[in-house]
Parts: C-alpha cells; sequence; structure tokens
C-alpha cells in the first residue's frame, strides 16, 4: 500500500463512507417491507435482477458481482430456492461449481424487484440531475475499485484465510460385536 494521506477528516455526517451507508439504509427501508411478501431482501433481489439480467450465473460470478463473500451468496442461493426462485444446478465440466438460473416464479419477483429499482433510480437521478449522472457514476465506480484494491493491499481488511485443519488420526478398527453394539445404542 502506498504512503497513506493526512487529510483532514470531516464531521461523521459528511464522510463520504457515512453518506454510502446512509444511503444504503435508507434504500433497504424503502424496499425491504416492499419485498417481505416475496421473503426476499434488498439484497437477494438484486441477485435476482442480476440473474434476470445476465441470465444463469455462476456462484463465483454472484460472489464477484456483488461483492460479498462466497458463504453469504451460497446460503442466500439456498434460500432462494427453498423460495422456488432460483434452481441450482452443478456445471457439467466442472461439479464443485454451482449454477444459478431464475425460475419462472423467479422472474416475476426480479421483474417485480427491477420495476421498483426504476423508480428508485429515477428519485436518485432526478436528485443528481442530468448533467453530473455520468461524473457521479464515474466516481462512484473509481470509489468501488479504491475499496476493493484496499481489501487486496491491506492485511487487515482482507479476509483471513480459514485455519489450517488439524490431521485427525482415524478412529481405531472396531470388529463386528463393537459395530453391532455401537448402532444398537444409537437406535
Amino acid at each position: 500500500m502506498g504512503k497513506p494521506r493526512t487529510r483532514q477528516l470531516p464531521a461523521l455526517a459528511d464522510r463520504i463512507s457515512f453518506l454510502m451507508h446512509r444511503i444504503n439504509a435508507q434504500m433497504q427501508r424503502i424496499c425491504n417491507p416492499r419485498f417481505e411478501g416475496w421473503g426476499v431482501d434488498l439484497v437477494t433481489s438484486r441477485m435476482l435482477v442480476a440473474l434476470l439480467e445476465r441470465g444463469q450465473m455462476s456462484s463465483g460470478d454472484i460472489v464477484r458481482l456483488m461483492a460479498l463473500p462466497q458463504s453469504t451468496i451460497s446460503h442466500q442461493l439456498k434460500r432462494l430456492e427453498a423460495l422456488g426462485y432460483v434452481a441450482r444446478s452443478t456445471d457439467l465440466v466442472d461439479s464443485r461449481i454451482v449454477i444459478a438460473t431464475l425460475t419462472d416464479s423467479g422472474r416475476a419477483v426480479a421483474t417485480a424487484a427491477n420495476e421498483l429499482s426504476r423508480s428508485v433510480t429515477d428519485a436518485l437521478l432526478d436528485a443528481i440531475g442530468d448533467s453530473e449522472v455520468e461524473a457521479v457514476r464515474a466516481a462512484l465506480k473509481r470509489m468501488d475499485h479504491a475499496l476493493e484494491m484496499l481489501s487486496v493491499e491491506d492485511p487487515q481488511v482482507r479476509p483471513r484465510p480459514a485455519r489450517a485443519r488439524v490431521p485427525v488420526s482415524p478412529p481405531p478398527a472396531r470388529d463386528a460385536d463393537d459395530r453391532r453394539q455401537s448402532r444398537g445404542g444409537r437406535l
């Protein structure tokens, strides 16, 4: 990481990171009640809209798009599958890769979520103004990239690797009488 700059830190309410937090919190407050009837929230609705726009996607592609941990995406895909909105399958070439595809009911929910997104986007664009939209979008993309680079470069920000597993010795072999007793005790 490069040498840190020393800028005067504005009050919390004026910090860009805090304003992004407030905007996301406002969006959740507006959108989540509308999504409750479908059993989804703002994050899962965005996943559904991504599948609507792009077609089937691997869980890894969704992770990269959403910038969320693999475990979160896996959990959300299982929830969406249980709700009947997504079908999960494995890649034909690599069975470790999970592919998500919208179902018909998932397509209906994604379409409705996309319409809500349109109304929220219109309100945001009206607030920004036509002359500044592209500049704001470009600035947000640069901010996203800067945070992505920070997570790669800074060991305190980067996700910690999973703890190494300690090899476990296999249990001692049992003879037939031990196995019968053990099974009988569990039933």
